[in-house]
């Protein structure tokens, strides 16, 4: 059950770790970040959340320690920290994911002619 529970976890901070590049790729060549302090703050943060994430992934991955987390209630720590952060990553694509839809439409109302050749 445990090393189940290893397996679970693992996968979770891989999960999250996708989420977390994906969001910052996203947003990074979605959205004009550079043009205020919020956006480049926003960049900044989701560049270092997706390394990070990325990292311990490749680590995980590369050094065969995905279900090797530890004894005692660590399993479990993992299990329930790496499903929040998996949760809130996701959300935070999907939100991404759905202004770009929503400037995209923005944009083709404005000039329908231009709606094709948006990325």
């Amino acid at each position: 059950m445990i090393q189940f529970i290893g397996l679970v976890g693992g996968a979770l901070v891989i999960l999250s770790a996708l989420f977390g590049v994906t969001s910052a790729l996203l947003y990074g060549s979605r959205f004009p970040w550079w043009e205020h302090p919020d956006g480049r703050h926003l960049f900044a943060y989701q560049v270092v959340i997706g390394s990070v994430l990325g990292l311990w992934a490749g680590r995980l991955i590369v050094t065969g320690q995905l279900t090797d987390s530890g004894v005692g209630p660590w399993p479990w720590i993992r299990l329930a920290a790496f499903g929040a952060i998996a949760w809130v990553l996701g959300w935070r694509l999907l939100i991404i994911t759905r202004a770009w839809r929503e400037q995209r439409r923005e944009r083709i109302k404005e000039d329908p002619d231009d709606g094709d050749h948006l990325p």
